[in-house]
């Protein structure tokens, strides 16, 4: 008897057997899946919002002010200086809490 898991070539076309065609199928598949996996980490990490020390939660404070979302600018800044104090940002927590009075004074 001759192996089932061979490849034969007619004319250009690759005529497979039943055991390489679901070989095939499950390799699309997990491809496919790690593709989709991929994406979803991509989207994650986009909604992740970058708390550098300083310069950025600033800048981003400072353009949600200037659109006029002060509420999302408040609860940006109030996040982001716990998050300096946890990581133990002190350049940027200091910075953070003298500006934050300031911005919740602006919403009142």
């Amino acid at each position: 008897m001759a192996k089932k898991n061979r490849i034969v070539d007619y004319d250009d076309e690759a005529v497979l057997d039943k055991k390489a065609k679901r070989r095939r199928e499950k390799e699309r598949e997990r491809e496919i899946q790690l593709q989709q996996q991929r994406q979803e980490e991509m989207q994650q990490q986009r909604e992740v919002e970058p708390v550098d020390a300083g310069s950025e939660a600033m800048s981003r404070i400072a353009l949600l002010a200037q659109e006029g979302r002060w509420r999302d600018a408040v609860v940006f800044g109030r996040r982001t200086l716990e998050q300096a104090q946890e990581n133990g940002h002190e350049d940027a927590f200091l910075t953070l809490q003298v500006i934050m009075p300031k911005f919740e004074m602006s919403l009142r």
